[in-house]
């Protein structure tokens, strides 16, 4: 019976270091049990308060290696999954959004001002 547990969990590990590798892609060089800490460490850190809810569909590759991540350990759940790679992707774009944020505050501004006109017009 030993000997099987131990199989089982010698299998756990490739599965898990399988997931790593692909998980963090560009970070292979990196040794597996350095990425395992890297992601573990990133748990909860920086996902602050999550009131806010996003439904989105995942094809099963991805979502296959998110339940890989919570079978390990790693997250508690697809939603805590989720909201860490949703945060991992913005930090990491941080460049696109620093130029489309204050052309989507400027449109909010117009579109305000037109609305503003469109009223004064009514009462008119």
């Amino acid at each position: 019976m030993d000997e099987k547990r131990e199989g089982e969990e010698k299998e756990d590990e490739k599965r898990e270091d399988t997931i790593l590798m692909e998980c963090c892609g560009n970070e292979v060089e990196a040794s597996q049990e350095e990425l395992k800490g890297r992601v573990v460490l990133k748990l909860g850190k920086g996902l602050g308060e999550r009131g806010n809810v996003v439904m989105t569909r995942l094809d099963d590759h991805d979502l296959e290696q998110i339940d890989a991540l919570i079978e390990v350990c790693a997250f508690r759940s697809r939603s805590e999954a989720a909201a860490f790679f949703i945060k991992e992707g913005i930090q990491a774009r941080g460049d696109i959004l620093e130029k489309v944020i204050p052309m989507v505050q400027k449109i909010r501004e117009l579109k305000e001002e037109a609305r503003k006109s469109l009223i004064q017009q009514e009462g008119s």
